[in-house]
Parts: structure tokens; C-alpha cells; sequence
């Protein structure tokens, strides 16, 4: 999984964007863990957890918007569109207690999910291949004047594929 997050200054700030979790309709009964083949005239969900950690963090967190934009794309591998799917927004005092990086000072997790409405993408059609790469972005931005301030975090993966019912 490629991941990363901006600034990163180690020890005193650093961030981790953790996988993108697909949720979609099952079309068989559990115990299924994973659905990466999503039907395109259902709704599906994108799960997105990140975590920050380091001294300066309560320090950062005072300095930005309140506000945590995340947003989530499909790239098309082969012909198809390149397209964001949807979106959310995260309150940047509605934290979790952190599972991966608990014993880092100030640890702080997120979490969001975006709803992506049905008939977002396409199946293979010929001219779409119906299969997709998905990528996550997270921001927080900074009401300090200057450079740098903002924190943005990125992740990517998994492959789905978008196939309706034969």
C-alpha cells in the first residue's frame, strides 16, 4: 500500500493513512470479508482511518481549520473515467483512540466514510473497463499564513472491479 502524509517532521508530527475499506451490498451470505466486485446500480461505502502523532500536535491542531476534507477517486485501469466518487468531512475534535500507532505521544485517529451513490462507475462496456484503483486524500487546512502548515495525507488501493447482475 502506498501511503503518505505532509508535513512530516519525525518525532514531533507524522501522520499514517491507513487501507481504504470497500463496503458494499453482500450478494451471498457471510462469512464474506471482502467485497472488491460492486454492483454499479447499488450504492457502495469507502472507509478512510488516518492517524497523527508527535509532541507538536495539539500545538498543530490549534492552528488549523476544524474541519478534516476527505475525498476519495476511482482511476480507471484501461479505458474509463478518472472521476472523484465522494466526498466527506471530519470534525477535527471528533477523534478515536488509536490502534496503530498507540504508543506514539499525542496519537489522534480519524475516521470517515464516503457514500458513493449508484451508477457513479461504469461496468465494462467497451468503451470503460469497468475495473478501478481507488484513492483517498485527507486535509486539514491551516489558517496560518505561509507554506507548509497545511496537513494532507494519501492513500490508495484497493482494485475493485464494477459488474452488474448477468
Amino acid at each position: 500500500m502506498d501511503q503518505s502524509f505532509d508535513p512530516t517532521i519525525p518525532g514531533y508530527l507524522e501522520g499514517e493513512v491507513g487501507q481504504i475499506v470497500l463496503s458494499a451490498p453482500a450478494t451471498f451470505p457471510p462469512p464474506a470479508l471482502r467485497r472488491l466486485v460492486v454492483d454499479p446500480g447499488k450504492p457502495f461505502e469507502v472507509t478512510v482511518e488516518w492517524e497523527i502523532f508527535g509532541d507538536l500536535v495539539p500545538l498543530w491542531l490549534s492552528a488549523v481549520d476544524k474541519v478534516w476534507n476527505v475525498e476519495v477517486y476511482a482511476e480507471s485501469v484501461g479505458p474509463g473515467p478518472e472521476i472523484a466518487i465522494g466526498s466527506a468531512t471530519v470534525g477535527s475534535d471528533v477523534t478515536q483512540p488509536c490502534t496503530v500507532n498507540q504508543a506514539k505521544s499525542n496519537c489522534t485517529k480519524y475516521s470517515a466514510t464516503v457514500a458513493v451513490a449508484a451508477g457513479t462507475l461504469p461496468e465494462d462496456d467497451g468503451t470503460s473497463s469497468g475495473i478501478y484503483k481507488l484513492v483517498a486524500t485527507v486535509f486539514l487546512n491551516s489558517s496560518l499564513s505561509g507554506q507548509g502548515y497545511d496537513l494532507a495525507g494519501f492513500t490508495e488501493g484497493p482494485i475493485i472491479r464494477v459488474e452488474g447482475p448477468q
